[in-house]
């Protein structure tokens, strides 16, 4: 194969470096780009200058940099280039290539040159702009998630202390009908001095459930409220604290009702991610908001040419150790790949396996599954398990464009075997 010029760029937040390598491997430029247009458009006119004089454009590798690389990703691409992005973990393994001990910029960007040559790398996918689009939304989401439950847990904390049973009356203390009463009545003692019939009020409006299960909450807050001023701490800042608690948690669902209405009308707009969330859903355990998440942090199913890869990409594959006559035993998975998507199979397999009532469990043949593998295995290791096989589903989900179909093993290998002898 005829040997091109590659530049290597080492991207940081406010700037980075660019070196470009010639076929026997020497340095032709190096160059600084800061990320505003006229340094990257001095860049651009660099390249498209070596372009001329070798006759080709010179092939450009980047690390998956957090989000700085996509400024130049798309600056370049768009301009006609070739630009390769590599996962961190590989370029890491430069960092030995050379005898000296040497940590730059220039470094690492005439490394990541060399990691072309040597034919190793592997591209990081650059998702399209509407599954970015989706990705950005349900990370945002997952991000409010996560500190909603911050201020939940923050809120249950203060009033084990000055509110003990609250909890007990309102199991989810941010919920609708919770966040109501202490917006009205912060303290036990403003319970104490409001009448039932007001508290039920506030209760029936906030939920919409109806007088007699309102009349039933607000006689127990009144009973726990008296109860609380006896053995309640108590400050004068109680109030403010509480309301500016719940304050936050109102602004925080609002912003994840606007991101899940966002998130709905994107999928509606983009008819091959509405229908591969539809297929997705298909799948026992895995509901719409789990589907958006595994399909954005997923991006191109056809870029996975079997399951084990999809595991790899979820970190779900098993890590390695043997050196000599010793092999390793005790192998925890890798988890190199999105923690997003991970948290998102966790929680579509914990549905699939969990019965409801004296209902079966969505999915019978994964609970038999997990079944079998607790009795060998502890629970997690199990569930992880569950979690690999339902990556197995997705993929043959996704790969085939069809709904999934529950069948027993015998049954699928016979319908395999149907297939195969078609």
């Amino acid at each position: 194969m005829k040997e091109i010029l590659v530049g290597g760029i080492d991207v940081s937040k406010r700037f980075s470096d660019l070196c470009v390598l010639s076929p026997q491997n020497t340095v032709l430029v190096r160059e600084k780009i800061y990320h505003d247009l006229t340094s990257m458009q001095r860049a651009l006119k660099i390249l498209q200058g070596m372009e001329q004089e070798y006759g080709h454009k010179p092939i450009l590798v980047m690390e998956s940099t957090s989000h700085y690389h996509l400024l130049l990703h798309q600056f370049f691409s768009e301009a006609g280039f070739e630009v390769i992005v590599v996962n961190p973990l590989q370029s890491s393994s430069m960092k030995n290539f050379e005898i000296r001990k040497r940590k730059t910029d220039k470094v690492d960007a005439r490394r990541l040159a060399m990691l072309y040559r040597i034919r190793v790398l592997r591209t990081s996918q650059i998702p399209q702009d509407a599954i970015r689009g989706l990705r950005l939304l349900c990370r945002q989401r997952a991000e409010l998630m996560t500190d909603i439950t911050r201020y939940k847990n923050r809120l249950t904390a203060l009033l084990d202390q000055i509110f003990p049973g609250y909890d007990k009356i309102f199991s989810d203390v941010g919920g609708v009908s919770s966040r109501a009463v202490l917006r009205h009545f912060p303290t036990p003692a403003a319970l104490v001095c409001t009448n039932v019939e007001n508290i039920a009020e506030v209760i029936s409006a906030a939920n919409g459930r109806g007088a007699v299960f309102a009349k039933t909450k607000a006689d127990r807050l009144k009973e726990c409220a008296m109860a609380a001023q006896k053995i309640g701490l108590r400050s004068a800042g109680d109030p403010s604290v509480i309301h500016s608690l719940v304050t936050m948690l109102d602004s925080l669902y609002t912003c994840k009702k606007s991101l899940e209405d966002a998130m709905q009308k994107l999928i509606v707009d983009e008819p091959s991610i509405h229908n591969n969330i539809a297929l997705l859903c298909s799948i026992p355990g895995i509901g719409k908001f789990s589907a958006a998440v595994i399909l954005a942090e997923l991006g191109d199913i056809s870029l996975f040419h079997k399951p084990k890869q999809l595991s790899a990409y979820f970190g779900l594959d098993p890590s390695e150790r043997q050196s000599g006559t010793f092999t390793g035993t005790k192998n925890k998975l890798s988890k190199r790949g999105s923690p997003y998507a991970r948290a998102a199979l966790h929680m579509a397999a914990h549905n699939a396996i969990c019965k409801h009532g004296k209902s079966l469990p969505p999915n019978p043949i994964l609970a038999d599954y997990y079944e079998k593998k607790c009795k060998a295995k502890p629970n997690k290791v199990a569930l992880a398990a569950v979690m690999h096989k339902l990556t197995n589903i997705i993929f043959a989900v996704l790969r085939d464009q069809k709904p999934f179909e529950l069948r027993k093993p015998e049954e699928h290998a016979r319908h395999l075997g149907m297939l195969y002898t078609a």
